[in-house]
């Protein structure tokens, strides 16, 4: 049987350890409890639908989303955490990242906050459990 690791909580892990002085999470700012709202610069990791051809290839867009300060910080930081993600040489969960799309700068709907946005294509590494 072939299994293949959860590419969002996979894109989370290989970030934290790459560009630990960031706070990472899944949500955005405004679905925390007030009070709990993660200190900036504040990245949301999400996975998306994943495209399976079996047996062997799994590719999942991963979207990931950063509030900083300013419009430039939140930039910069999509920037930085995009290169990071293509430069990445692989590891037990995902082969490597492509085809990607952003960053984008924008202002949050919700809070008026700057942000980017950047999509990538994570492609997953089969495992046999």
């Amino acid at each position: 049987m072939t299994a293949f690791a959860d590419p969002q909580l996979a894109a989370l892990t290989i970030l934290r350890a790459l560009a630990p002085s960031t706070t990472y999470g899944t949500k955005a700012p405004e679905e925390f409890p007030e009070g709990d709202v993660p200190v900036l610069p504040y990245a949301q990791v999400r996975a998306g639908t994943s495209a399976v051809r079996w047996p062997v290839l799994v590719s999942t867009p991963v979207r990931v989303v950063v509030w900083a300060e300013t419009e430039a910080a939140s930039t910069a930081l999509a920037w930085r955490l995009l290169a990071l993600l293509l430069d990445y040489k692989g590891g037990p969960d995902i082969r490597n990242f492509g085809d990607p799309l952003g960053p984008t700068p924008a202002d949050d709907p919700e809070t008026g906050r700057p942000l980017a946005t950047f999509t990538v294509t994570a492609r997953l590494r089969p495992k046999n459990p």
